[in-house]
This record gives C-alpha cells, sequence and structure tokens, in this order.
C-alpha cells in the first residue's frame, strides 16, 4: 500500500467570502506552513 515510501501530508488552506459564502482562495502547502503564512490577513 505504501511502496515503503514516507507519506507527505498536505494542508489546503481555504478563504470564504461571509457574504456569498463562495471559496475566494484556495492554496496548498506543506503540513509545516501555517494559515498566516499562506492567507492574507
Amino acid at each position: 500500500m505504501f511502496n515503503g515510501k514516507r507519506q507527505v501530508w498536505r494542508k489546503l488552506h481555504l478563504a470564504v467570502d461571509i457574504n456569498t459564502h463562495k471559496i475566494i482562495i484556495a492554496e496548498l502547502s506543506t503540513s509545516n506552513v501555517t494559515d498566516g503564512e499562506v492567507l492574507p490577513s
């Protein structure tokens, strides 16, 4: 199942418009990256 390789986890960071409930930003990163580093404040 894993071929002896280590799994690398990914994180999906999302920003949602509070009025329309639509996703306005979607970024994929490695597991060691925080939301603050990826999404605008």
